[in-house]
């Protein structure tokens, strides 16, 4: 990227030469606004640094005085890295946007196909009036091996061993499995 400003080679939110803002990417990839590795197995602590060095060279306190079209690149940045945190920090959301390049769950959601499965989840929301305590116990079980197939499927993804083939459906597993959850509070 080349600064709109002094014209020197720059490769982040405000350039090194001149400290002026840049235009922010027109289609922003959360990992590339924050500057980390396409990665399952990211830590929350180290996508809130990210997300913290960047806000603090983008925050529109820093441009107040600037000319309009700056501190509107900054407000921009800003709603940018913000998205970025909020779809890096949610598993689920990360997830979706490896596998799919959108971390938001698709409007029209295709049931999971596996007749079992989808009977256990009914078998569940019956449950969960007589028995809410053992129907939160058995959802949390099966929330966890989903959990664990996820994890899995990513590890392997990262030493490239594998694709990514199996991760919308295990998340639309999560889904089911989460509204059973919620009707056992």
């Amino acid at each position: 990227m080349i600064c709109w400003q002094c014209h020197e080679p720059t490769g982040s939110a405000v350039c090194v030469g001149c400290g002026t803002i840049q235009p922010p990417p027109a289609s922003p990839d959360p990992f590339e606004i924050l500057g980390l590795k396409r990665l399952y197995s990211l830590e929350r602590e180290e996508i809130e640094n990210a997300w913290r060095g960047i806000s603090r060279s983008v925050h529109p306190d820093r441009f107040a005085g600037k000319p309009a079209v700056i501190r509107r690149m900054s407000l921009q940045w800003t709603a940018a890295i913000n998205s970025a945190r909020r779809d890096l920090k949610d598993d689920d959301r990360r997830a979706r946007l490896l596998a799919t390049g959108n971390p938001n769950p698709p409007e029209t959601s295709k049931a999971p196909t596996d007749q079992a499965f989808l009977e256990t989840i009914f078998e569940l929301q019956m449950g969960a009036e007589d028995d809410p305590a053992g129907t939160r116990e058995q959802a949390r079980s099966m929330q966890d091996t989903e959990r664990a197939r996820l994890n899995a499927i990513f590890e392997a993804w990262e030493a490239n061993q594998g694709d990514l083939n199996d991760v919308e459906r295990i998340l639309g597993r999560l889904r089911y499995l989460n509204t059973a959850l919620s009707q056992t509070d």
